[in-house]
């Protein structure tokens, strides 16, 4: 009976703590062409940072007749990072996270790892098959403050690496992020 009673109570309080927010999508922002250069013969043992300084946000255009103190929230929505060449396998990568920097003034690994805490997309335990193709999981943050300015950056980590990459890898990161109110 106790046990019951438990389960109930788990169960209400899981419901109640997964309400939507019943904000809508007003427009979409999308970054289609960024370029990264994934080199050969990476180790397997650090993480490789490879970061892309400087992108536009172009909040003029995207944000037209609309006010942004109207736009509550600017979330992560969707993430590819391509290979440009079609022979390349990402089939060596275990787990790879983008993280967006709060200052553009990034150039070590110890300033990544100081002011760009805050990861916008990842992917672990990518599978052997992947091909020339990773699709990366948003996460929830609201990136309102960043995605409003002028310029910011990223930085792709490639952490865990199964094995060493043959080639260099040309690729290309596709981001969207979505503007609610």
């Amino acid at each position: 009976m106790i046990h019951k009673r438990a389960l109930w109570l788990g169960w209400l309080f899981f419901c109640c703590q997964c309400a939507e927010d019943n904000l809508n999508v007003v427009f979409r922002m999308e970054y289609p062409n960024l370029q990264v250069n994934i080199p050969a013969g990476l180790n397997t043992v650090d993480s490789h940072f490879f970061i892309l300084r400087d992108i536009p946000t172009n909040k003029s255009f995207f944000f037209g007749n609309f006010d942004e103190n109207s736009i509550t929230e600017i979330t992560p929505s969707a993430a590819r990072l391509d290979a440009i060449q079609n022979f390349a396998d990402y089939a060596f990568i275990e787990e790879i996270v983008i993280r967006i920097c709060e200052d553009n003034s990034i150039f070590t690994k110890e300033d990544v790892n100081d002011r760009c805490r805050r990861e916008i997309f990842f992917r672990d335990a990518i599978p052997f098959n992947t091909g020339s193709q990773i699709t990366l999981i948003p996460n929830g943050n609201n990136l309102k403050s960043i995605l409003t300015g002028d310029t910011f950056t990223l930085v792709l980590v490639l952490r865990r690496l199964r094995n060493f990459a043959s080639t260099d890898i040309p690729s290309r990161l596709e981001m969207r992020f979505d503007a609610k109110r």
